[in-house]
């Protein structure tokens, strides 16, 4: 049966990808992650550790060695051994961590690290904290903090582990790590590390920073967004969608201002969802005769107001791809809104000329209804997944609760949402 274990291994590497990439899609919803690609992936995993030890010495283990193996490949297998029922491979696995080489073997095993449901994984890892790398500490870091119990106001956190040692780390993805720690748990001890980190030249440092901040309330997260879309700075996708969804009118005006900016006009479209107000629908809405952004704003227009861009409000044929097609040449750059309809520009602004007189002027809107916690935790579970994170934060804002994870499992996020929506 060695051709059906292979098939399983070649379909789990594949299937993590598209998995990976169904996280932050404009086609895909919660249910969607579930029933599609994760639940695929999930046989195939299973298959995996069902074959035992034969199946992890012939086929698992040589792929955690093989650092030209694709990343979808390491983590699958990583994540099968880790769930193994007739051995413990947990050491053999954070071995391979420890000898890796290449950063996006790092990220895989650490993938599934992370993505892993065995209850002593903490335990496991936590001594091995102290001596590692900092990429293996990152590691290790976003799996304690991903399994930390709630904090309450009257106990503050415990962490366990050196987490201001590790927010002042001058390595990118250990101080990531840390940040995200506090996005999870928001520790006001650690507030002047977060403001520090706002200003980093580095993206992904700056963005958890601006959510951590958020989270702890800090006035100078917003600040730093309002810095960064004033200069036009790159990187600064979630800065406009924090601006657009505080909802004040003058944060507004400076996004719907950015769709003038080549370089910015595509972020400022997909940020003005968040903004949700009747001007922010119709400054979407004159960007739908444009062909290169038609779809991003049809699909913002779409977030505020509920109109469904399909039927008589969509051109016919397939969604638009970034770069065609070319047999000899590399393949085609696939961004989230590759998959998104082309509006009917004409018919949708006859749809607004009826619909938008209910829309009141100023009144933030989501789909269609005015903005409620209530309406913010229905989309994380039914709206699409690329706008998770933004909403996450707009909870944040709004002191409406911690956040759901938007990048593990979907069907633990579909639970914890059923819990604070019931």
């Amino acid at each position: 049966m060695w051709d059906l274990y292979e098939e399983h291994l070649d379909e789990a590497a594949f299937l993590w990808g598209q998995w990976e990439r169904s996280l932050d899609a404009a086609n895909y919803t919660l249910d969607e992650v579930i029933d599609g690609p994760e639940e695929r992936l999930r046989a195939h995993l299973d298959g995996l550790v069902l074959g035992g030890r034969p199946v992890a010495d012939k086929l698992l283990i040589p792929a955690l060695a093989d650092e030209d193996e694709d990343e979808g490949k390491v983590t699958a297998a990583a994540w099968a051994l880790l769930h193994a029922e007739g051995a413990d491979h947990l050491d053999l696995v954070f071995e391979a961590l420890v000898r890796a080489q290449k950063r996006e073997t790092r990220q895989a095993l650490g993938r599934a690290f992370e993505l892993a449901e065995r209850p002593d994984l903490g335990a496991r890892l936590r001594p091995f904290l102290e001596g590692s790398a900092a990429p293996v500490q990152a590691t290790i870091v976003n799996v304690l903090s991903a399994r930390r119990p709630a904090a309450s106001p009257a106990q503050p956190p415990a962490w366990g582990f050196p987490l201001e040692t590790f927010l002042e780390s001058r390595h990118q993805e250990l101080q990531a790590a840390a940040l995200r720690a506090l996005c999870r748990t928001p520790d006001p001890v650690f507030a002047r590390y977060v403001e520090k980190s706002l200003v980093s030249p580095y993206v992904v440092i700056r963005d958890v920073a601006i959510e951590a901040g958020i989270r702890l309330g800090l006035a100078a997260a917003r600040t730093a967004c309002s810095k960064l879309v004033g200069r036009n700075a790159a990187g600064s996708r979630l800065a406009l969608a924090v601006l657009a969804a505080g909802g004040e009118p003058v944060d507004v005006a400076i996004v719907i201002r950015k769709l003038e900016v080549e370089t910015m006009r595509c972020d400022a479209l997909w940020a003005l969802a968040f903004a949700g107000t009747a001007q922010a629908a119709e400054a979407a809405l004159a960007w739908t005769g444009h062909e290169a952004v038609d779809a991003l704003a049809a699909d913002a227009f779409a977030t505020i107001t509920g109109a469904r861009i399909g039927g008589a409000l969509a051109k016919p044929g397939p969604a638009k791809q970034d770069t065609p097609p070319d047999d000899d040449g590399p393949l085609p750059v696939v961004s989230p809104e590759s998959s998104l309809p082309s509006p009917n520009a004409e018919r949708l602004r006859a749809w607004w000329n009826q619909a938008g007189t209910r829309f009141a002027p100023g009144t933030r809107y989501l789909f269609g209804q005015p903005m409620s916690p209530a309406v913010l935790r229905a989309a994380l579970a039914s709206g699409p997944t690329w706008r998770r994170r933004a909403w996450n934060i707009d909870l944040a804002m709004q002191g409406a609760g911690a956040p759901v994870e938007t990048s593990r499992w979907a069907r633990s996020a579909r639970a914890a949402l059923a819990r604070v929506i019931t």
